[in-house]
């Protein structure tokens, strides 16, 4: 197996893990419990790996806790910045849980166990409460002890099924793989909280390419709204470890999350020396100011959230902000932790930043703010992206790339809004989307409606607005019109409109005709309806009904040796589509009904009574055995009452009989047919005694109706032609009207 193929295998198998034992529990609300015990199972196994040291004699989850001296485990935390003894790793803990009856707070007491090691150490910060989000005393683990004990027991030997392979080489990758992985599907399922502190791995990797261009070496990577550091972790993979000199640095609002960052850290093999995760709110209780400048900054702050802004007097002389003369309004925060991040650059380094696209545009505040960073030649590239692809929001956001050292007065803007992929609930971007916009970025070349660099006297003079599209023009790819030709074919097609108009007229007039009282023994009406012999007869005395398919599973419709007509092919045709029926296994010992030629299959449920019992024919053939949806039945009529399916096409879908089809389903939120009224239903026979006349009567009847409806449909096609070609003939004359001579 390939490590690609190990990976999505692991990942499948870890999602269904975590959404089997949360049981009713809601996927956001136990995610800590899925993350918290991938973290707790890899510490335990990378610090028993640090243990034994290689020494394949030595099994330190087998030793016991007594042979662990006091500069043993001093020596232990300065290095791994933790300790944990070998009862209290995670293989020792899950080889019990199912009999422990004290689980949930034995497990309590080796996560304190955990954190309380690092106290007095240089790792004290980044340890202390990081298994704080992980309750083992919550109700949402159960409401009596031994509920939350099987439920704990239930999320352990899940996580310890998972195969990572021994405890070297990809195996660290994998799990800080599956921890991101989690932390994706959960933020996916999470609507727009889930966005506030997952950065999509395609977006990271771009924002992270971008504020590490051209740079060999950085003192530091920091990020000033670093929800579970996934943009830190993105530049960590780009590059090898001796990239970056000093660390990760982040600061997180929110403390679930800060405790996640931080475990993502660990999982990544980061060690507690070479982060610096902390909690707090950037904008008004910055905790990096002693560490900074950073060469890299990377960030996706939350968009347009309150601030106090004004409401604090003292914000307008913080360095930060003072520069640009005025804060970034209460009611959006955006430029504000743009003024921070500039701050926090050094002069060889670069900020890419995720917007939101209004503050490029917005008057007051944001104007000048902008002006500010315009007039000091701070702004590199604009760049505005795809719609739809960070999880919680469908805006097409933009970043924005801040330098201190740039060589030109020139501000690029490149417009990638068209580089995307779409997929099943968001766009991604590709590798080779990510390569064209870095490629434009280094080069700084202009591309016909991709990139344009502008002088910022030119920006200037356009209300400093920072907009891609006010600078990049939009490929116009509006049709090419030949007025010659459009009215040539419009010409054609109203003369097609024309003819169909006096066939339709031709049909409604024979029938017409034989209203008046000059009728003669030739109209259609007088033929077809007076004179006929019709015996109206209760539909369970002339058909069969028999049901759709029964007792089969999700597995039967993936693939199969027959084929079956699903609930949308009645409902939508009088004639069953044979081009969309889907495949069915059908084993040789099933007694399933198969449908026949000449049959009428109806819906049997609806949401609404005048929709349910829609009905439709097999007008066709078939050579392979087809079947019916279960939610469906089907009416086969007996040999001497047949009614041809050309014929009971049109009648089953009468106002008269639905109305009288209806009357026979019950409900409140979903009606369902009674088969039993069903077959009370009178369907009128014509000449029932005689098979050739009763035959020719609805041959003729379906005939009319038949040569209508293509009639029909085929104007409705015609003057759909027109209508399009009308509107580009508008277009065209509008614009030749204005296309006045310029000066």
């Amino acid at each position: 197996m390939t490590s690609t193929e190990q990976r999505d295998k692991l990942q499948r198998q870890i999602w269904q893990i975590a959404n089997e034992v949360r049981g009713a529990v809601d996927g956001w609300d136990f995610k800590q419990y899925v993350l918290g015990t991938l973290f707790y199972r890899f510490i335990s196994e990378n610090f028993a790996s640090h243990m034994e040291g290689g020494d394949e004699s030595i099994h330190y989850a087998k030793l016991p806790d007594s042979i662990i001296t006091a500069g043993i485990k001093d020596d232990a935390i300065r290095t791994k910045g933790y300790f944990i003894y070998p009862s209290q790793l995670f293989a020792n803990v899950v080889a019990q849980a199912n009999t422990n009856q004290n689980l949930n707070t034995d497990l309590a007491a080796i996560f304190s166990a955990i954190e309380s090691s690092a106290t007095g150490y240089p790792s004290e910060q980044d340890i202390k409460g990081l298994f704080a989000d992980f309750d083992t005393t919550s109700n949402r683990l159960g409401s009596t002890v031994a509920e939350k004990n099987n439920r704990l027991a239930a999320v352990l030997k899940g996580v310890a099924d998972l195969d990572f392979g021994d405890f070297e080489g990809n195996h660290i990758d994998l799990f800080g793989d599956a921890y991101e992985f989690l932390i994706s599907n959960y933020a996916a399922n999470a609507g727009k909280s889930g966005g506030e502190f997952f950065t999509p791995q395609h977006v990271s990797r771009l924002i992270a390419r971008l504020a590490t261009h051209g740079q060999k070496r950085v003192n530091k990577i920091y990020d000033p709204a670093c929800g579970s550091g996934s943009l830190l972790l993105q530049a960590r993979k780009l590059f090898d470890e001796r990239f970056v000199e000093d660390g990760y640095f982040g600061q997180e609002i929110n403390h679930t999350t800060y405790n996640l960052a931080r475990m993502n850290m660990f999982l990544h093999n980061i060690n507690y020396d070479k982060f610096d995760i902390r909690l707090g709110d950037t904008l008004t209780n910055p905790q990096f100011d002693k560490d900074k400048p950073f060469d890299a900054i990377v960030s996706n702050p939350p968009y347009s959230v309150r601030w106090i802004g004004a409401d604090d007097p003292t914000l307008i002389n913080d360095e930060r902000f003072a520069p640009a003369g005025v804060l970034a309004p209460k009611s959006k925060a955006d430029f504000a932790f743009v003024l921070h991040a500039l701050n926090y650059l050094s002069s060889k380094g670069r900020a890419a930043i995720v917007c939101f696209p209004g503050i490029f545009y917005r008057g007051g505040a944001e104007q000048k703010i902008r002006q500010y960073l315009v007039d000091n030649n701070y702004v590199e590239t604009v760049i505005s992206l795809a719609p739809n692809l960070f999880f919680g929001t469908s805006i097409a956001v933009n970043i924005l790339v801040l330098s201190k050292h740039k060589t030109d007065t020139l501000i690029q803007f490149i417009d990638a809004s068209g580089l995307f992929k779409k997929e099943t609930n968001n766009n991604v971007l590709l590798d080779t989307h990510i390569e064209q916009i870095v490629q434009a970025f280094d080069c700084k070349a202009d591309i016909d409606h991709f990139a344009k660099s502008v002088t910022i006297e030119k920006v200037a003079t356009s209300d400093y607005n920072l907009s891609v599209s006010n600078y990049v023009t939009a490929k116009d790819t509006r049709e090419v019109v030949d007025i010659d030709k459009l009215n040539a074919e419009l010409k054609t097609t109203v003369t097609r409109i024309d003819q169909l108009r006096k066939e339709i007229d031709s049909i409604v007039r024979q029938i017409e005709n034989s209203k008046s009282k000059n009728t003669s023994n030739n109209d259609i009406l007088e033929i077809l309806l007076k004179n006929i012999e019709i015996e109206w007869k209760p539909l369970g005395e002339i058909a069969e009904i028999y049901s759709g398919l029964s007792g089969k599973s999700k597995s039967d419709f993936k693939d199969g040796n027959a084929l079956f007509i699903p609930y949308k092919n009645i409902f939508e045709n009088m004639e069953i589509n044979f081009n969309a029926l889907l495949p069915v296994k059908i084993s040789a010992d099933e007694n399933q009904n198969q449908v026949n030629y000449g049959d009428i299959l109806f819906t049997s449920s609806s949401e609404t009574a005048n929709e349910v019992g829609m009905s439709s024919s097999v007008t066709t053939l078939s050579k392979t055995p087809i079947y019916l949806n279960s939610f469906s039945f089907g009416v086969r009529f007996k040999k001497e009452f047949q009614l041809i399916p050309e014929f009971s096409k049109f009648l089953f879908r009468t106002s008269h009989m639905r109305s009288e089809i209806s009357k026979t389903a019950s409900g409140v939120t979903r009606f369902n047919i009674s088969k039993e009224r069903f077959k009370k239903i009178l369907v009128p026979i014509p000449y029932p005694n005689n098979p050739d006349k009763s035959f020719n009567i609805q041959s003729d009847i379906a005939r009319i109706l038949d040569n209508f409806t293509k009639l029909t449909s085929k104007l409705t096609s015609e003057l759909t032609t027109e209508l399009t070609a009308r509107k580009k003939q508008y277009e065209y004359y509008r614009d030749l009207l204005f296309s006045f001579q310029k000066p």
